[in-house]
């Protein structure tokens, strides 16, 4: 089994992969310019328990808890003592081949006013206190637009400090039919940036 570098791109790749195939559905969710953010929490949970059964994934969690990564309760705070996906490795030796995920989306319905800034900027602090070093603690943010976000949204994401830092791996790039796109980034959050996970560590 390969790193955790390695092992924290391919779940990455899983997800995108699967929201690959779902196209046509996120054509239409994107049109409506709502969030769509829990379906694709579960559209990764899906991507990640379903190739369980060919890629050596020994656990695969939907909405795991940070307590159960040893982080004190947030005083009942549900939002901050939930994750969105847990994916454990192998139990062959692996090194630290393990991803717990926020996953944020960036809509046309949410990208003026600074809200999806706040979101975002939130949930890389929600991962900085699982303090892990060597596993992947990973935002993924997913901007779906009716246009496209490449070309469109350079002033918008522009203002974000995660967003413009080096990511965990590519971009996936989606575009969808009839019009509309989708830019996928992960980013391995640390609370110590020296941690983070990168291709050239490894």
């Amino acid at each position: 089994m390969g790193n955790s570098y390695s092992f924290a791109v391919d779940v990455f790749r899983t997800v995108c992969d699967r929201l690959a195939a779902r196209a046509a559905d996120l054509q239409l969710m994107v049109e409506t310019t709502s969030s769509f953010e829990e379906w694709i929490n579960w559209e990764a949970f899906l991507a990640s328990k379903l190739r369980a059964a060919t890629y050596p994934f020994c656990e695969v969690t939907a909405k795991p808890t940070y307590s159960s990564e040893g982080v004190a309760d947030d005083g009942g705070d549900r939002d901050r003592g939930l994750g969105d996906l847990l994916v454990g490795g192998p139990n062959d030796g692996a090194d630290h081949c393990w991803v717990f995920a926020e996953f944020t989306l960036l809509h046309d319905g949410n990208r003026t006013g600074g809200k999806w800034l706040r979101k975002i900027e939130a949930d890389a602090d929600k991962l900085k206190r699982l303090g892990w070093k060597r596993s992947a603690s990973l935002l993924i943010v997913v901007a779906a637009s009716r246009g496209d976000v490449a070309t469109e949204w350079t002033d918008y994401l522009a203002g974000s400090e995660v967003w413009n830092r080096p990511a965990l791996t590519a971009p996936f790039v989606l575009t969808l039919p009839g019009g509309g796109s989708l830019v996928v980034k992960a980013f391995d959050i640390k609370r110590d940036p020296t941690h983070t996970l990168t291709g050239a560590a490894h």
